[in-house]
């Protein structure tokens, strides 16, 4: 075993840039899937090819960015040669068995979402999550430029959707709320990198994101959250100076709520999908402010009262408003907006109640490390998925990865588990 173990530390290094390479491959075709960049490229590649039969286009295509998934490769070492804690290693087998079977139950509708969640949960285990967040927040930049320069310059449309008379921009995404979304989660994993202790010039460019977010796209729920979250940075960091803290009871039952807030958020939202009536007198019928929440609810109790109860899911054909297609207006707007909904109906009790235990789980570890304003954080992204889609995609929301990864800048698994990798004991 000692042998063993030898000539594996000799690949930790080449797994580690495996690693990295196949995550930037993940993140950049999830990220772009919400552009017109595949279906642009196909094309492209279609014209180029002339007389080849598009099935074989879509093959050599799908061959391609398939390739994303070798991400098992270093995943499976980490948790073969780099996790020493046992019970570890048995949970972390089991998220990749029931990926695996996620992404076997649904291949014929191509949905490996939560198969990619799940996988990348485990190659992220001992890593550092600055660096992760980093890459992807890179990414997401890197993407939004594109967007922009190829919408700009008329070769993506900007899928236009109106309301009350007001032009929503998506900018060379599939719609307005997929880049209003894309900036409010470079915005919270932003602020979780910097623990909410915000310069000026941080706060200056969080505004300017959220005024044209409120000018040109009108994604009313992100930059309410947005806003929700830059009144925690300033209320944290005056607390900071002064060293403020609630007394035990009112800390407690704070923490706790906290701790709790997915599911607080989907049991919420459970329970107005169940009682939800179409009634004048009830809240968010009677009060135009509440009017999205209105709408979602109307849909997902037309769905949820349709389709059977499911373990693992159900497939069903959903019309949105993307591609400029305002189905909203015309009665036929089946997509489920709200994340909790959506991965309770799609992938099934089994996926959402392991979701609600895996953030769950996420926000305890953070309460045990006394990261009470990173809990606050995640909070508002439970808040956010309320009434967006985004909850279990990676392209925009990778605290999923906090789960298992190192929040410390140089701590390794070795370390975590109380020595090194040699078997000594660890100084730290």
């Amino acid at each position: 075993m000692k042998a063993i173990a030898e000539l594996m530390e000799k690949y930790k290094k080449p797994m580690e840039r495996m690693f990295y390479v196949f995550l930037v491959f993940v993140l950049l075709y999830d990220r772009l899937a919400a552009t017109p960049f595949m279906p642009w490229l196909r094309y492209q590649a279609g014209v180029a090819m002339g007389d080849m039969d598009p099935a074989l286009v879509d093959l050599l295509f799908n061959s391609v960015f398939n390739l994303r998934f070798l991400i098992v490769i270093p995943a499976v070492y980490t948790l073969l040669f780099e996790v020493k804690n046992r019970r570890q290693q048995i949970l972390m087998t089991a998220l990749l068995l029931l990926g695996w079977f996620y992404a076997f139950y649904w291949r014929e509708r191509n949905d490996t979402v939560v198969f990619e969640a799940l996988i990348l949960m485990v190659a992220c285990c001992g890593r550092e999550f600055k660096k992760i967040a980093r890459t992807g927040m890179g990414l997401s930049i890197l993407v939004l430029i594109l967007v922009f320069l190829m919408s700009g310059a008329g070769i993506w449309p900007d899928y236009i959707d109106e309301r009350n008379g007001f032009s929503r921009h998506a900018f060379g995404t599939f719609h307005c709320t997929d880049l209003a979304a894309q900036w409010g989660y470079m915005i919270f994993l932003y602020v979780f990198l910097k623990d909410g202790l915000l310069k000026w010039y941080d706060y200056l460019g969080i505004l300017f994101l959220t005024v044209l977010n409120f000018a040109l796209v009108d994604g009313r729920n992100t930059y309410l959250c947005v806003i929700l979250l830059l009144i925690g940075c300033v209320l944290h960091s005056v607390n900071k100076k002064k060293h403020v803290e609630l007394p035990k009871l009112p800390g407690k039952i704070w923490t706790g709520i906290l701790t709790l807030s997915f599911v607080i958020m989907a049991a919420v939202y459970f329970i107005l999908n169940a009682t939800y009536t179409d009634s004048p007198d009830v809240f968010y019928n009677r009060f135009g402010v509440f009017g999205s929440l209105a709408f979602r609810l109307k849909v997902t109790a037309n769905v949820t009262r349709v389709l059977p109860f499911s373990w693992f899911g159900k497939y069903f054909l959903q019309m949105g408003a993307g591609f400029g297609v305002n189905a909203q207006h015309t009665g036929m707007y089946t997509f489920l907006d709200c994340s909790y909904m959506r991965v309770y109906v799609m992938y099934g009790v089994v996926a959402f109640v392991l979701f609600l235990l895996i953030f769950t789980g996420i926000q305890w570890r953070l309460k045990k490390e006394k990261q009470f304003f990173r809990m606050f954080i995640l909070a508002v992204v439970a808040l956010h998925c309320f009434m967006e889609h985004r909850w279990i995609d990676m392209a925009y929301d990778l605290f999923l990865l906090v789960a298992f990864s190192d929040l410390g800048e140089k701590e390794t698994i070795a370390q975590e588990n109380g020595k090194r990798e040699d078997g000594t004991e660890s100084k730290d």
